[in-house]
């Protein structure tokens, strides 16, 4: 006998929960550009040393930090306003003023963050990109599986070459 999980229905306070804490965490990781950006300019624009400096104390990766600043200078107060619905990573991925029509779709439709990055990148829906990243996945992670299921494994991994060779053509 299968196992059916149960259909988990959240009520609709939960869900706003959820929302809100959502765009708190968005409202946050904005604000902390606006910070990075700040003591950049009073720091005489000595932004790896700023980034550096502050990765260290508050232990934790200064490419989350660069990130934070990036994406904060990018996007304006006016644009983060216009635009404020999106999933942090669409961001990331995106410039407010060239990929506008886009943002604007992606809002429409309640696109996530991987649909936005199909989208803007065509390439990544393309049938040999999607092989491959298969393959690279099932590669890195060969390690990781039982013995039984290794030889499974090898054998996906033939029939992908077999596909990729196809496509090639």
């Amino acid at each position: 006998m299968e196992y059916a999980p149960e259909k988990v229905i959240l009520s609709d306070e939960v869900v706003e929960d959820f929302i809100r804490l959502m765009e708190t965490a968005r409202d946050v990781q904005f604000e902390i550009g606006d910070k990075l950006i700040e003591q950049v300019e009073l720091h005489n624009k000595s932004k790896n040393e700023v980034i550096s400096y502050l990765a260290g104390i508050l232990n934790v990766s200064a490419t989350v930090l660069y990130d934070y600043y990036r994406v904060a200078e990018r996007w304006s107060p006016e644009h983060r306003e216009i635009y404020q619905s999106l999933d942090w990573t669409i961001y990331r991925n995106s410039d407010p003023i060239e990929d506008a029509e886009l943002l604007d779709k992606a809002i429409d439709e309640g696109w996530n963050s991987t649909r936005f990055k199909e989208e803007k990148y065509p390439a990544l829906k393309e049938p040999r990109a999607v092989l491959e990243r298969v393959k690279s996945m099932l590669i890195r992670h060969k390690a990781d599986w039982r013995p039984e299921v290794k030889s499974e494994i090898d054998f996906i991994l033939d029939r992908l070459e077999k596909l990729l060779k196809i496509y090639a053509t």
